[in-house]
């Protein structure tokens, strides 16, 4: 086994705010829950405070009560952040090297390099090639080291789109991989590297909300966020076309609007039917909000907050796309962005034989959204516009009867529910059929 080599680069990184830990709500026996006492933000939390004792400690409870072993102590995801994690602390405090915490981190680095998450993809395998570059620059292994940078080389020209946003479309867990990858850039050298953490870091002040935190489309939660340094927003129409999301900033209002796929065809696992919803702001205060995740636990929690009916777009006879399980889905819906400016923003999303075309205009002091729906037959149609809590917006339906207010939780950290309400237009329509919704922005 080779020595530990605590690593300086990415000390300043790893006592700054993006590594303090957040804790999730409430108690209860989830998975999700189980994986973050698995992370070791123990430990780096009780070494970034110079608790050497402390850190300690929970180095040695991890490894009496954990021996390798299968189950969800010793998953791959797990095994990463923790590994990441334990080489953070040791080099931010030298002095918790022992025999028995160098061992347990090489035989986790050992397992981590032959079970890497290809059956997963996504964001657990830069976490796994973060953990392996970490793990080997530290104990000097040119092995784990080059097995994480030709993960790295495989991965990001493919999860790093274009225009900066990554491929499961999640602004969180767009901001977990970034902070990866500045992880990563501290310790070595990877080709591109660079130039996609600088699309990136654009990409995410860009879906930031007014309040700093990041838009949330698809699954995340707000526990999940770790704080980056991010430019400045600029004002105006930000679009990023490869992924899919539309945000306009006036000094008044802040729009984000969903123009693109929910996920990668192959890849599903964070994407919610929530194509052409929007979220709202106006001068700094939420009105029409995402209503969240809420819970990674399959049942009814978990497929409502991904279906379409939660979200502020239109479902016609149930969600876009069905629902399997807590990460599966199928077949995902045609998404086409049609227009974009300050002004006007528009795009369409075909699914099971109906197309709907969603128009949004800023301007005259209102809000205006303009849905189309193609197709034949008579459709259950519901339209909603999910509010954030205590938001009382002047809204009305248009071309259809008047909309009901409607109490639905809004989720913005796993396993909280905020008591809010949504405005519900629910009725059966014969397509093709126009409807839509005014809001007053004065």
């Amino acid at each position: 086994m080779p020595s530990f080599g605590p690593l300086d680069e990415p000390a300043a990184l790893w006592r700054s705010p993006a590594f303090a830990s957040r804790p999730l709500a409430g108690s209860g026996a989830e998975r999700l829950r189980g994986f973050h006492g698995y992370y070791g933000e123990d430990v780096l939390d009780a070494a970034r405070a110079g608790d050497l004792a402390g850190a300690a400690r929970a180095l040695a409870a991890w490894i009496e009560r954990n021996p390798p072993a299968p189950g969800d102590a010793w998953h791959p995801y797990t095994t990463s952040t923790r590994a990441g994690n334990w080489v953070a602390a040791l080099s931010l405090v030298p002095e918790l090297e022992t025999p028995a915490v160098r061992e347990s981190l090489w035989r986790q680095l050992a397992f981590l390099a032959r079970n890497v998450e290809d059956d997963v993809l996504g964001n657990h395998v830069i976490r796994n090639a973060r953990a392996l570059v970490l793990g080997g620059a530290a104990f000097g292994s040119a092995e784990l080291l080059e097995r994480g940078v030709g993960l790295l080389e495989r991965e990001l020209p493919v999860q790093i789109l274009p225009d900066g946003g990554h491929y499961e479309r999640s602004p969180v867990y767009h901001l977990v991989v970034l902070r990866d990858l500045l992880e990563v850039a501290e310790t070595t050298s990877v080709p591109g590297l660079g130039g996609a953490i600088e699309r990136m870091r654009s990409f995410a002040a860009g879906l930031a909300r007014p309040d700093g935190a990041p838009a949330l489309f698809n699954d995340g939660g707000l526990d999940l966020v770790p704080a980056l340094e991010l430019p400045a927003a600029r004002a105006g129409l930000s679009l990023f076309a490869d992924t899919g999301y539309a945000v306009v900033r006036t000094p008044r209002v802040w729009l984000a609007f969903d123009c693109g796929p929910p996920s990668p065809p192959y890849l599903p696992a964070h994407a919610h039917a929530d194509t052409l919803s929007f979220q709202l702001w106006l001068d700094g205060a939420p009105v029409v909000v995402d209503p969240g995740t809420y819970t990674y636990e399959p049942g009814r929690d978990r497929d409502w907050f991904r279906g379409t009916r939660a979200h502020s777009t239109v479902a016609v006879d149930g969600d876009q796309f069905e629902l399997w399980g807590a990460f599966r889905s199928g077949p995902l819906p045609r998404i086409e962005l049609l227009e974009a400016s300050e002004r006007e923003l528009v795009a369409a999303v075909s699914y099971r034989g109906f197309r709907h075309e969603r128009r949004i205009r800023l301007g005259g002091g209102e809000l205006t959204i303009q849905d189309r729906l193609d197709g034949s037959g008579t459709r259950l149609v519901e339209s909603s516009l999910p509010l954030a809590p205590g938001a009382d917006p002047a809204a009305a339906a248009t071309g259809t009867k008047p909309a009901r207010r409607e109490p639905r939780p809004v989720s913005e950290r796993f396993y909280e529910r905020l008591g809010a309400d949504a405005l519900v237009v629910r009725e059966a329509r014969s397509l093709p059929a126009e409807l839509g919704w005014t809001i007053a922005l004065d």
